[in-house]
């Protein structure tokens, strides 16, 4: 799949490869905030199984899904409309009475040996912003809604075994 890609980015230019990036994110994001919308409908069809079919009704499942497509596309756009990073300052002479003062930025990094170089951006806010909004938190989402469904299920179980038990003494 990558070698398609680099393919890509030599006949298209950087603004395929940008595009391409964000596509790619896009669709994983996408997939993960739909993998807790599963994790919400199944706490819901587990701890309201009478009141579920009107609490996720068709038109909201609906709703829920494109709101889900919606926030993902709102992750991986903002690279493409200029969260990038910023350019490295030029040295900066301030003036303090007699003295100069100079601001001395180090030179860059020199450039990487292929000039096909494919990356949407490396701005430490959006990975922070997009590592939250694609992993940490939809993961903390899901573990909510399981661990919830855990402790559902254990209470079930042990009121069917307490209904068990009751059932076989009145027999007795």
């Amino acid at each position: 799949m990558h070698t398609y890609m680099f393919q890509a980015v030599w006949i298209f230019g950087d603004v395929w490869c940008r595009i391409w990036l964000a596509v790619d994110v896009w669709m994983c994001t996408a997939s993960i905030l739909n993998l807790c919308a599963i994790s919400l409908d199944r706490y819901v069809a587990v701890t309201r199984p009478v009141t579920y079919p009107s609490i996720m009704s068709t038109r909201r499942a609906k709703s829920l899904i494109a709101g889900l497509w919606v926030l993902s596309f709102v992750i991986c756009f903002p690279p493409l409309v200029g969260w990038k990073e910023q350019k490295v300052k030029e040295n900066v002479y301030y003036q303090y009475g007699n003295y100069t003062l100079v601001s001395v930025t180090p030179s860059p990094a020199p450039p990487l040996p292929c000039p096909w170089t494919c990356e949407l951006t490396n701005d430490a806010g959006y990975v922070v912003y997009s590592a939250l909004g694609s992993f940490y938190i939809p993961m903390f989402v899901m573990l909510f809604f399981y661990w919830r469904i855990y402790r559902a299920a254990v209470r079930t179980t042990r009121a069917i075994n307490q209904g068990f038990r009751t059932t076989k003494d009145a027999w007795v």
